[in-house]
């Protein structure tokens, strides 16, 4: 490394040498533009471009080279040969222009650009080498073969390189940066390779030398000369590249702009001049103006103004410009912008309007507004225009306004049932019928406005806080919503709503605590039955807020599982006394309240939809503690509406049998009618999966709700369960024990087992046993007990609640 470097930083000034090589980078970087230009220019352009490029090129590889020598201490007297030196700058030139013609014939093919840069990179050579032949040392040069070689190899190879990743555009150079390093690299390093394959031996035999600062005077002279050439040639491509970008820059704006351009006399407002376009856009609304196109040129641009005083007083001082406008032109519309035009001194020409027909974009835009504000299915109001509404109201300073939250009961039943075509015809129909009665009532005064939230559910506000009104207005929604809705032909539905009212300022003053209690009250009004109406009362927030919190601990129960417990009552033969099957009935004990009632916690998960997590749990622990039953009864567990029609139930039950040991035969699944109703075809194809498996099924509550004895016909139940409330009237009112009778006859003739629930007296069980019931469920017989490993658990517990305090 050293024997290469020595030469290099020992036998030349790194100061001279630096020159040489920035003013090789200078002439890289011209060469690589006027090269671009001779791409891109017209065919007649295209020799004068080539003349230049290859002039500032060869220039550039001559200039370094004798700067370089400049910079150069051999140690002994040097002169050169004027012939010899001239004949140089010859090749240097034409090296380059061969080089530079031969790749810009057809930039676009790659073996071209490399011949080129091969030529070139051989002119390169040339020229060192010839000049070198110039070179008189007192003493004998000796030439090192392979390094002579090399250098030779490296200009080549360098110069094609720079042509080849030039780019493959057709008519231009793509990476400018990497072609004028590659090509700056390709003169430095012929230059200094071929340096260190020159060895000079001083001789004492006196010759014609010249001394070294004649050497030095002239080769400065040489640069200079050529510095100024280069220098020139930076100029001339800086300033055709300035020319050429203003140049494509006005053509383009005038030619290829998709508006419509036009200038204008500043005194008079007159049109002088026109493009193509603004003469084709012209012609397709001059039938909106009092011109023809042909007679543009002269016209005074008042003819796009009804009104053309306000856009006089624009254009009469430039300061107001630029300018934007949009004008209505019958039907169309016209998006209009106005620029100064301005001299190379700055002084003002006149304006400059570029313009073009919008028609289609602002109805778009209309459009895209509408889709923001309003709902699509219905046209009302969306929620985003109720907030804004409503904030517009209570900021107005007016206190006095009231919200109804309606929400449709029973329609999910027929977006399932009837498909959600249906649903949205459903969805119009509602709407049109309270948007028809808000705008009745606001024809009285009082002004009512509706939005769709979302969904089902929408949104009325009434100006008025007046609770007898806001009542009378609630049960008109009711009886409006409850009429019969034609969706098909043959398809008529009926639906209810409920309703919850807030008013203000009684029950809030900004707009999200207001919809936030009239949704409460809603949910109260659901709570109590649906198809009714509620205004807002603190304790609806706090019952809420109760059932928040249960929500949240039952999640957490569900997490842990240990404070969720199965309890199990049995079934018993109403003849024998025999137990042939236990129910599996879920309880629950939170730290905060203790035992918490089913009827309490299992709604809030089925409307969470924890419920199926619910079940899964007991599920599981129903067949693994029924395993361990010595009288091998069956168990029964009861399966929700929710988790029936999904697809999935027969997976979860066939893993909790293979994981508990438990055969088939002894699970019972006890399903209610309610889910039965919600999509009877894809329930009743998983009831035969179950049955297939083995399953015993069992209908419960039969005799309330959708009772219907066509679902008895379509599925082989096992079990029919009478509801209890029918049982324990039984003794009491004769319709209540017909009731029973008739189940347990239809039983009977069925080959199907029922079952009595909610027998709790001797007198029941007497009753029941005359009616023909074959199965009895009830207190009389035991109340749900748990299973023994979770006796101490429980005992725990309750002895915790009885536990005085400290």
């Amino acid at each position: 490394m050293n024997a290469v470097l020595h030469p290099l930083i020992h036998e030349h000034d790194i100061r001279i040498v630096a020159v040489a090589a920035l003013l090789c980078a200078c002439g890289a970087w011209v060469t690589t533009g006027l090269f671009n230009r001779y791409l891109i220019s017209p065919p007649h352009h295209k020799t004068r471009w080539l003349v230049k490029t290859a002039l500032i090129a060869g220039t550039t590889v001559w200039c370094t080279h004798f700067i370089a020598m400049l910079g150069y201490r051999p140690g002994v007297a040097v002169g050169f040969s004027l012939g010899l030196t001239g004949f140089s700058l010859l090749i240097a030139l034409a090296g380059s222009l061969c080089g530079l013609a031969i790749a810009g014939w057809r930039w676009n093919s790659a073996p071209v650009r490399l011949v080129g840069g091969t030529v070139m990179g051989v002119g390169i050579a040339s020229m060192h080498y010839v000049g070198m032949l110039a070179y008189r040392v007192q003493g004998t040069m000796e030439w090192n073969i392979p390094c002579l070689v090399l250098s030779v190899v490296l200009a080549m190879v360098l110069a094609s390189g720079a042509f080849l990743v030039g780019g493959e555009s057709e008519r231009q150079v793509q990476r400018t940066g990497i072609m004028t390093a590659l090509l700056m690299l390709a003169i430095i390093s012929l230059h200094f390779t071929g340096m260190l394959a020159l060895s000079i031996t001083p001789s004492s035999v006196a010759g014609h030398f010249s001394s070294p600062e004649t050497f030095r005077a002239l080769a400065l002279v040489t640069a200079g000369l050529a510095g100024i050439i280069v220098l020139s040639g930076l100029n001339i491509a800086l300033m055709d590249h300035r020319n050429e970008r203003e140049h494509k820059r006005l053509l383009h704006m005038i030619d290829d702009m998709p508006v419509a351009v036009m200038t204008v006399e500043p005194d008079s407002l007159r049109i002088n001049y026109a493009n193509a376009t603004s003469r084709k856009l012209i012609c397709s609304i001059e039938h909106l103006l009092p011109v023809k196109a042909e007679n543009l040129i002269g016209t005074c641009i008042d003819i796009f103004h009804r009104h053309p005083e306000h856009q006089r007083r624009i254009l009469a001082n430039p300061d107001n410009l630029p300018h934007n406008a949009r004008i209505s032109l019958g039907s169309e519309i016209l998006d209009l912008k106005i620029s100064a035009i301005n001299d190379n001194n700055g002084h003002y020409l006149g304006p400059m309007l570029t313009w073009a027909l919008v028609t289609k974009e602002v109805e778009a835009e209309n459009r895209i507004l509408h889709l923001a504000r309003y709902d699509s299915l219905t046209g009302l109001a969306n929620r985003n225009t109720f907030h804004d509404l409503l904030e517009a109201r209570i900021h107005s300073g007016s206190t006095e306004l009231s919200l109804l939250f309606i929400d449709l009961d029973g329609f999910k039943l027929v977006n399932d049932t009837h498909g959600h075509r249906a649903g949205d015809t459903l969805l119009r129909e509602t709407a049109r019928r309270l948007q028809a009665l808000c705008d009745d009532r606001s024809k009285n005064g009082c002004r009512v406005s509706i939005c769709r939230l979302g969904g089902d559910e929408f949104v009325i506000m009434s100006e008025s806080n007046d609770p007898a009104f806001n009542e009378e207005l609630a049960n008109t929604i009711i009886r409006c919503v409850e009429e019969p809705y034609r969706l098909a032909r043959d398809l008529h539905v009926r639906v209810s709503a409920s309703v919850g009212i807030a008013l203000c300022p009684q029950h809030g003053t900004d707009s999200e605590t207001l919809l936030s209690r009239a949704d409460i009250a809603l949910y109260a009004a659901k709570d109590a039955g649906k198809n009714d109406f509620r205004f807002f009362a603190d304790t609806m927030e706090q019952n809420l807020q109760d059932r928040l919190r249960l929500e949240n601990e039952l999640r957490e129960a569900l997490v842990t599982g240990e404070s969720l417990f199965v309890f199990y009552q049995p079934i018993v033969n109403a003849q024998t006394n025999a137990v042939t099957a236990r129910e599996a009935l879920i309880r629950w004990h939170s730290s905060e309240q203790g035992w918490i009632s089913p009827a309490v916690f299992i709604p809030v998960a089925e409307q969470t939809g924890l419920i199926e997590r619910l079940g899964q749990l007991v599920l599981h622990r129903a067949c693994r503690d029924a395993a361990s039953w010595p009288d091998e009864a069956r168990v029964a567990v009861n399966i929700s509406a929710a988790q029936l029609g999904q697809g999935t139930l027969a997976g979860l039950i066939s893993t909790a049998l293979q994981a508990s040991g438990l055969p088939a035969t002894r699970l019972e699944i006890e399903v209610t009618e309610t889910a039965l109703v919600n999509d009877e075809s894809r329930v009743m194809e998983e009831l035969h999966q179950l049955r297939a498996m083995g399953v015993h099924i069992a209908l419960d509550d039969f005799g309330t709700g959708y009772s219907s004895l066509s679902h008895i016909r379509s599925f082989p139940f096992d079990k029919i369960k009478i509801d209890g409330s029918f049982v324990r009237d039984s003794t009491t009112r004769p319709d209540c024990a017909a009731v029973v009778r008739a189940i347990a006859d239809i039983g009977h003739r069925l080959g199907v087992t029922t079952v009595a629930e909610g027998v709790e007296t001797q007198e029941h069980l007497d009753a029941i046993r005359a009616e023909g019931c074959q199965e009895i469920q009830g207190y009389v017989y035991a109340r749900p007990e748990p299973e023994p490993h979770d006796r101490e658990t429980i005992d725990r517990l309750n002895a915790q609640k009885t536990k005085p305090a400290a």
